[in-house]
């Protein structure tokens, strides 16, 4: 009887940043493959400079986001999104982890590359060339990397956001992230929010599920 925990986030989302420790506590539990689902949190026409509204919006979510969940966003972040020419597109972060698997990477650890580059250390993981510096740093071949990220076409992309899109509303679920265990081919989505600051009662958590599935 096998599970499966699903991951519904996007690398530009602060709470999938506050949910950094649950992810890799996830990864330690045996025998639980994580599914990566990537929802398009931001989608920006025409390469939108981010303006002060928004600024002001993002910084008191990062507020409520440290509170909440002990991780804070790095100052880099901060000089970012106030340098006056920074631009948030959630599409070319995603492509970047799909071609990840494509080129033979692990597409959770490099999602949770592109996580750390934006919110600790303020890179632009929208550009290209900031992609495939993340994606060597991850050990995958750039060469490889680089050709696969031109295979990979809009279209497959949008189908990806879509699909998980389609996923985040069957669960139930109101946003980014969302955690939903799959056992049995039926799948119910979980409460990870009570649980932000404590990692080891998250995978507890599933590994009592898990047992509780295999004494049924």
């Amino acid at each position: 009887m096998s599970s499966i925990l699903h991951l519904i986030a996007d690398p530009l989302c602060g709470w999938c940043f506050g949910a950094t420790p649950l992810l890799k506590a996830s990864q330690d539990v045996t025998d639980l493959p994580i599914k990566l689902h990537l929802g398009g949190l931001f989608s920006t026409p025409n390469n939108k400079v981010v303006d002060a509204a928004m600024i002001q919006f993002i910084m008191s979510h990062h507020e409520r986001i440290t509170q909440l969940t002990e991780q804070s966003p790095g100052t880099a972040l901060t000089e970012l999104l106030n340098s006056g020419n920074a631009v948030l597109d959630s599409t070319p972060p995603i492509k970047a982890c799909l071609t990840a698997s494509l080129a033979g990477g692990n597409d959770l650890n490099y999602y949770q590359a592109l996580i750390k580059a934006h919110f600790i250390d303020g890179l632009r993981i929208v550009e290209e060339e900031t992609l495939n510096q993340i994606a060597v740093e991850c050990g995958i071949n750039a060469e490889e990397f680089k050709q696969a990220y031109e295979n990979l076409s809009v279209e497959q992309v949008a189908q990806h956001i879509n699909d998980s899109r389609i996923l985040l509303q069957r669960v139930g679920g109101q946003g980014f992230p969302t955690f939903a265990l799959e056992q049995n081919n039926q799948i119910k989505i979980l409460n990870h929010q009570t649980l932000y600051n404590n990692p080891t009662g998250w995978q507890q958590s599933l590994k009592d599920m898990l047992s509780s599935q295999l004494t049924h």
